[in-house]
């Protein structure tokens, strides 16, 4: 073998190498398009968790800590300062009291004295009681297991609904009807 034809297998081999390096730096691209997606979807993933009491609710809105927190939850208008509640994603979950139970209605059958009121009762007590103006009737309770969870025992008439989950029952009298699934 003369020293060009060495010398043109050698630059033949570069060229082919270097094609092979600059083919690699387009896979490379790819990888690390796919290396940004993965770590896009991994901090999408981890979104931070608020956990703290409820001061206030409005809307689709909560205030924890100090923070208002857009939320998606139809026990958003049920909840009470005071409780304990977790908000991730714009999901929403009570954390404390860890069952309960919500009324609104005539103090009548619960309370003495005269008036409406809205009643919270978490962990087989009475948790928090504050007057109302609004008119509506109704019960917001989880039937799970077979039982309306939290609600006084001997109080309301209150039928199985279909499903376990979140219900809104409305109220005529001491009867109930569940009205609404709320969630599960």
């Amino acid at each position: 073998m003369r020293r060009r034809e060495a010398l043109f297998w050698l630059l033949a081999g570069c060229f082919s190498v270097g094609g092979w390096a600059l083919g690699e730096e387009g896979k490379g691209d790819k990888k690390k398009s796919e290396g940004d997606k993965k770590k896009g979807e991994k901090e999408k993933k981890s979104q931070p968790v608020y956990y703290g009491k409820v001061e206030a609710t409005d809307g689709k809105r909560v205030w924890v800590g100090g923070r208002s927190l857009e939320v998606d939850s139809p026990l958003l208008p049920f909840l009470t300062p005071g409780m304990v509640v977790g908000v991730e994603d714009g999901r929403l979950s009570v954390l404390s009291p860890g069952s309960w139970a919500y009324y609104q209605g005539p103090r009548s059958p619960l309370l003495p004295g005269e008036g409406r009121v809205r009643v919270w009762w978490a962990e087989g007590r009475l948790w928090h009681a504050l007057p109302t103006g609004d008119k509506e009737t109704f019960l917001v309770a989880r039937y799970r297991r077979g039982a309306w969870e939290e609600v006084p025992p001997g109080v309301f008439a209150l039928p199985r609904p279909g499903r376990e989950g979140w219900w809104l029952v409305r109220l005529r009298g001491l009867e109930g009807k569940p009205e609404r699934f709320l969630e599960r």
